[in-house]
């Protein structure tokens, strides 16, 4: 079933971003991680750290989406084609029914090789380039999946131009229940590297994503977006302009969001090398609880205006 949907959710980018605040003195010692995490630090991070969890759901959706766009526009097995937000792609097409290859759509089997030259699906999508292997493994009944192998493929999100080179699988469920309709995306790595470029080239920052598992849902009345929520888990090694960290991540259940993308409920942890950050959002506030040593006692404790942190993200 195709489904192009391609959301952008700077909710989770600053949430996600005060996730890092830790970060850049996590693998120092207490001393060194009380300095990174004073709140001017804190708020200086929510603003500066790229967020990779939301933005790599963003880039499989948006290759997802505009794969099946090219697709479409051709009942060849091979064709370059016009997109229909502008650009251009070449794909070639490989599988067992050469009627399900001309009917342009993905199939289940049929194997993709398509290079983008600033394609963009629809007016206003992400625009690609670079190349992407596409197999189907799944289609049809609501469910779309592939697995993916990427070669410098730029996805320019509204934020940020994302690049990303190795690995992953995903997959796109759409269940419809009377005016509702709920749309799930699951995105699955066990290593692929991005790269992150803000203002221009003012700003790279490469990020090497390891046991990735993160799902974000999505809820419609009516076609109109009602709420969303996270889950997932994931391991980040990063290199920023000025500072290098890992950390693991994850959700403690889902965090739910209102129509707007904005999070009102949940909570999340860091785990650094030495220390653990305590997360948990409310209508309105963020607060971050800092471990030092992860002994079980909080040490610091930040509160955030979901609207400042939102409004500090790039």
């Amino acid at each position: 079933m195709k489904t192009p949907f391609a959301f952008r959710w700077t909710w989770m980018a600053a949430a996600l971003m005060a996730w890092l605040l830790a970060a850049c003195g996590g693998g120092s010692g207490s001393s060194d991680s009380a300095d990174a995490v004073s709140q001017d630090k804190a708020q200086s991070m929510s603003a500066d750290s790229s967020v990779l969890s939301t933005d790599g759901t963003d880039g499989a959706v948006a290759l997802l989406t505009t794969a099946q766009a090219v697709v479409a526009l051709s009942s060849s097995a091979s064709a370059t084609v016009s997109c229909g937000g502008g650009g251009s792609a070449t794909f070639t097409a490989a599988g067992t029914s050469p009627a399900l290859l001309a009917n342009g759509q993905l199939d289940a089997g049929e194997v993709y090789g398509v290079t983008f030259n600033s394609c963009r699906a629809s007016t206003g999508a992400a625009a690609l380039n670079g190349t992407a292997t596409l197999t189907v493994t799944q289609a049809g009944g609501g469910v779309t999946a592939v697995d993916t192998s990427t070669q410098n493929l730029q996805v320019a999100l509204p934020l940020r131009t994302l690049t990303f080179n190795g690995s992953s699988s995903f997959s796109h469920t759409v269940a419809t229940s009377g005016p509702t309709t709920t749309i799930t995306n699951r995105w699955v790595s066990q290593q692929i590297v991005v790269k992150s470029v803000r203002n221009g080239t003012l700003r790279v920052s490469t990020f090497t994503l390891r046991n990735v598992d993160m799902t974000r849902t999505f809820t419609l009345v009516n076609g109109v977006l009602t709420a969303t929520s996270f889950n997932g888990t994931y391991t980040m090694d990063a290199v920023l302009p000025n500072a290098t960290w890992s950390i693991t991540t994850s959700t403690q259940g889902g965090v739910t969001c209102d129509a707007n993308g904005v999070p009102i409920q949940g909570a999340w942890t860091i785990t650094l090398p030495n220390d653990r950050i305590g997360i948990s959002v409310v209508p309105g506030t963020l607060t971050v609880t800092v471990d030092f040593g992860a002994d079980g006692s909080i040490d610091r404790t930040f509160v955030f205006s979901t609207a400042a942190v939102v409004a500090g993200a790039d």
